[in-house]
């Protein structure tokens, strides 16, 4: 921080900022920032490419309750906004009259998915994502809805 920019705040005539609401501000919970996206400072942000698949791998593996090892994705500039291509096994029910079979099915966790992982990993990199391909490598029963 340059010597000028700490008495910028001071030089407007009014009472100095107390430190709490100086924070509060730069962490955008006053006018100073936008809300939860933290200081408003130059510079260039930028994340590899790796980060934005793990975090996607991870959204994905948390969303249908499967191996992280066996999901894979690929990130694409898709016109400045964010494109996943997905390839992942999904959980089914065991195929019994009593388990209730998810809303629309294995396209329905399917869609629920993409709606879930564009919304996540918007929140967690802040990057837009523009479309989610998902490609489903395989199916995994799930014995834990089965009643006895």
């Amino acid at each position: 921080m340059s010597a000028g920019a700490g008495s910028a705040a001071a030089s407007g005539g009014g009472p100095a900022p107390s430190a709490s609401s100086a924070l509060g501000e730069a962490y955008g919970e006053g006018d100073g920032g936008a809300a939860g996206r933290g200081p408003v400072v130059p510079g260039h942000v930028s994340l590899a490419a790796r980060v934005l698949t793990r975090v996607a791998a991870a959204v994905v593996a948390e969303q249908l309750r499967v191996d992280l090892a066996e999901v894979r994705v690929d990130a694409s500039d898709d016109a400045g906004h964010l494109a996943l291509r997905v390839t992942t096994p999904v959980r089914v029910p065991a195929l019994s009259g009593s388990v209730q079979v998810p809303a629309g099915g294995v396209v329905g966790l399917v869609r629920e998915l993409q709606s879930t992982l564009t919304r996540r990993v918007s929140e967690i990199t802040g990057r837009t994502v523009s479309r989610v391909d998902v490609t489903v490598s395989r199916s995994v029963l799930d014995r834990t809805g089965r009643v006895a």
